[in-house]
């Protein structure tokens, strides 16, 4: 068997994206959700909306990724229709996106676990931050699930991706076992009110709770790009077919999405889900079916919600190694991020750059929930709203090149992909807009930046050194 049969399959690269979109949010964090839509309707109208408006940029990608399959995705189709500079801020700010999510999955899992062991939510407390007790106990378990990650990826992408498949398709068989029992218990007036304000939050009307979805669904939505990342390691698949699994990771995952919270939403009044302790979709079972029932059903759900956080958390461990990998080996951050495990051929030095971000998650707390989310989802559209322009600029000054998958529309469509990552962008930064990440989130967004300028700058030499960039 040759090297390109060795390589992801078309299955593989479905459950890498599926997976990494939909993780643990739709049940850990159901109530954070309503919360920030001020109840289910205008979550599930910011989902479809969202949904709507990620697709012209998910056709960007399923036309660049067959016509330049090579690691670094966003870094790839940038650097080849503009400047190395266009480049390095698509991939750095993707990268913040995706390591920004790592510690946010170890946070969650600590959650979990100390729901399901509650004695690990108790004894030493190590100290408070943003009004939240961390705990020694639920943070070395935390730590522990974040090394199996890291040293399942330390041995090779097909190792990951089996894993990967494993965790997305546990993930798909339990959350629609939650659906089918949680429409059983269906009643409208769960819905109702319709919309509410909540205590916290910017928005005071139905249409600013939809806009604040928006800011952040780009989170929520991100994993269909962990397919470019891992293009290079595809084996011999067919090109136009990848460009279509990724519009079906979309499509699938908004789908996913509305039959989660119009499932809950009506089953369980929304006003008493909101109050519910994580993961919020397990306990709401406990109180639809009092007794045995409920306690299988409660064990499923948790099952399918733990799969879902390993099926994130190892597939955007996955893209951000390699997206610092590809950026290493384009001189657009140090030639070190370049370098492969002579044994395993991985990216151990992302890895481990990625690993260590990841292992600060069980000691930050449940306070860095919100910001991390609309921080990841500041980072994407920048580097998805490049990938657009990057599609319509290749369109006008390489027409020849080969396109497997053509996106309908053509530059019309990367236009307006590019118009719509610009606006949730500034959905997420302006200070007076419903979706804004906050001062926690606009600080580390600046220290990131400031990281990557630094980076870029000691790389300017090796650049120089280049005669042409790697197509």
């Amino acid at each position: 068997m040759n090297k390109a049969d060795k390589g992801l399959s078309l299955t593989d690269l479905f459950t890498l994206g599926f997976g990494a979109i939909v993780g643990v949010g739709w049940s850990v964090t159901l109530n954070n959700i309503f919360i920030n839509g001020g109840g289910p309707i205008p979550a599930i109208l910011g989902f479809i909306l969202a949904t709507l408006c990620f697709i012209p940029i998910a056709l960007c990608f399923a036309e660049l990724t067959p016509a330049l399959p090579k690691t670094g995705g966003v870094i790839v189709h940038a650097g080849r229709a503009f400047k190395p500079s266009v480049a390095f801020v698509a991939g750095w700010f993707v990268s913040m996106a995706y390591i920004s999510i790592l510690p946010w999955e170890a946070i969650n899992i600590n959650e979990i676990i100390a729901y399901i062991f509650p004695a690990l939510d108790s004894g030493p407390i190590l100290y408070t931050m943003l009004g939240e007790n961390i705990y020694l106990r639920t943070s070395l378990v935390g730590v522990a699930m974040a090394l199996m990650v890291f040293f399942l990826n330390w041995r090779g992408v097909e190792s990951a991706a089996g894993f990967q498949k494993f965790t997305t398709f546990l993930l798909i068989g339990g959350s629609l076992i939650c659906v089918v029992f949680a429409l059983i218990k269906l009643d409208f007036s769960n819905i109702t009110p319709v919309y509410s304000s909540m205590p916290g939050k910017s928005h005071s009307s139905f249409f600013t709770g939809v806009v604040t979805m928006l800011a952040l669904a780009p989170f929520y939505y991100s994993g269909f790009d962990t397919i470019p990342q891992s293009a290079e390691e595809a084996g011999n698949v067919n090109r136009k077919a990848m460009g279509r699994v990724i519009i079906a990771t979309m499509a699938f995952a908004g789908l996913f999405y509305v039959l989660i919270f119009l499932s809950a939403g009506l089953a369980y009044p929304w006003t008493e889900t909101v109050g519910l302790a994580r993961p919020v979709l397990s306990n709401m079972f406990l109180y639809l079916y009092p007794g045995p029932l409920g306690k299988v059903l409660y064990s499923i759900c948790t099952v399918a919600t733990l799969a879902g956080l390993f099926s994130t958390w190892n597939g955007f461990f996955i893209a951000g190694a390699r997206l610092l990998h590809g950026m290493g080996r384009d001189h657009l951050i140090p030639a070190v991020f370049a370098k492969m495990h002579p044994k395993y051929n991985t990216p151990y030095v992302g890895n481990i750059f990625c690993g260590v971000l990841m292992l600060l998650g069980p000691f930050l707390g449940t306070g860095f929930i919100d910001p991390l989310v609309t921080l990841s989802s500041s980072g994407y559209v920048i580097g998805w709203g490049l990938v657009c322009l990057s599609a319509a600029r290749l369109r006008q000054t390489e027409p020849d090149l080969p396109r497997p998958y053509k996106m309908p529309g053509g530059r019309k469509t990367a236009y307006l992909g590019f118009f719509l990552c610009a606006l949730i962008f500034l959905n997420c930064v302006l200070p007076f807009m419903p979706g804004y990440m906050g001062k926690i989130g606009m600080y580390t967004f600046a220290v990131w930046t400031l990281l990557g300028i630094l980076f870029y700058y000691a790389t300017r030499n090796q650049r120089n050194a280049v005669r042409k960039r790697p197509a």
